[in-house]
């Protein structure tokens, strides 16, 4: 079940389960979106000028991943939506990202293992996992074992705190 609170600093919390597992807070007017971009998250332009950073943000949470899409896009970045490991993949057929968004626990393809798939095939893309569910360790064991180590990012996030750990990400 989905539930959302609504909160006096102007944002929304969307729970997809009663233990909150998938909780993100998503800014519920312009106000908050232009305190981000006044704080210096706004990603207008990558820093050698060049266009937009192209993120891909992958959870099989639908509602997370939408909501997520529509705070970066609306903070400057261009972001697609995915809702798998599978399709995070598929996508680079048509969409080169600059940064994979991903939940780490997800049906099918894992984040991690989606991750592993994607810098093989685009390198030079950063990765940005984040999870909520305490087996995300053992998968990210797995991944360090074989030579990738990914930024990890907790659940529930606020969008300040997304924002500024994909800028810290992007540039590094």
């Amino acid at each position: 079940m989905i539930s959302a609170e609504t909160f006096p600093d102007a944002d929304v919390r969307i729970h997809d389960q009663p233990l909150c597992r998938g909780t993100i807070a998503c800014p519920t007017n312009d106000s908050a979106y232009q305190m981000a971009s006044k704080a210096g998250y706004a990603a207008k332009m990558k820093a050698d000028g060049s266009p937009k950073l192209k993120v891909i943000v992958a959870d099989d949470e639908q509602i997370i991943a939408d909501s997520l899409t529509l705070i970066l896009n609306r903070s400057g970045f261009e972001a697609r939506a995915v809702y798998s490991g599978e399709a995070a993949i598929e996508i680079l057929g048509n969409f080169r990202p600059d940064v994979l968004i991903s939940d780490v626990v997800m049906n099918g393809i894992t984040g991690v293992e989606a991750a592993i798939a994607i810098r093989t095939l685009r390198p030079d893309c950063k990765v940005l996992l984040f999870s909520g569910q305490a087996a995300t360790a053992d998968l990210l064991y797995g991944a360090r074992a074989q030579g990738y180590d990914f930024e990890m990012i907790a659940k529930p996030v606020h969008p300040t705190e997304l924002l500024a750990k994909l800028r810290t990400v992007a540039i590094s």
